[in-house]
């Protein structure tokens, strides 16, 4: 299939292909196993990514330089969050965290606040669009400036601070939203 594949793409493509290839597999690598902590996940996404970057060469070839990179993450994120999702379907003995065992129930109610309050926080994310939540993740998980992320990005710095604002604020609306819902239950 690849062979039949490798026929229908220019060679300007595979160079693309090649060049996105030897710049950018050892980050996007380090990304996927920073979201899946597991080599074998992170090499399957990689080489999930790249089969997504060959079926979308055309589109990635049309984009400017500087928007090739953040466009490859994307799909590596996606990637990586789908092989995620599949392993919260199953749950291993060896994976489950046990609570410590103490007389103390607040460790305990603290400990369940912490992890309702992650989760209402991931279900507040998940109602942002694609691209807030790509925005969020290079402010935030990737940690740029929002310098790095208006030339990633093609535009402005103001632009780049006024997104982030404005999708912080979404999560603060969304957020109070699901607890006025809990308090009128």
């Amino acid at each position: 299939m690849i062979i039949i594949f490798l026929n229908t793409i220019t060679d300007e493509e595979k160079d693309l292909i090649n060049m996105i290839f030897s710049k950018m597999n050892v980050k996007l690598y380090n990304i996927s196993f920073g979201i899946l902590k597991n080599n074998f996940d992170a090499e399957d996404a990689v080489a999930q990514t790249f089969l997504n970057i060959s079926d979308n060469i055309e589109k990635i070839s049309a984009l400017p330089c500087p928007q090739i990179e953040p466009y490859c993450v994307v799909i590596l994120k996606n990637e990586s969050i789908n092989i995620k999702r599949k392993h919260k379907k199953v749950v291993y003995e060896e994976d489950i965290d046990y609570l410590p065992q103490s007389d103390e129930a607040y460790g305990l109610e603290e400990e369940y606040l912490k992890i309702a309050n992650k989760e209402k926080l991931i279900s507040c994310i998940n109602r942002l669009s694609d691209e807030e939540k790509n925005l969020i993740y290079l402010r935030f998980i990737n940690e740029l400036r929002f310098k790095h992320i208006s030339e990633l990005l093609d535009i402005t710095e103001e632009a780049a601070k006024k997104r982030v604002q404005r999708i912080l604020k979404k999560l603060r609306e969304y957020y109070e939203e699901g607890e006025r819902i809990v308090q009128n239950n």
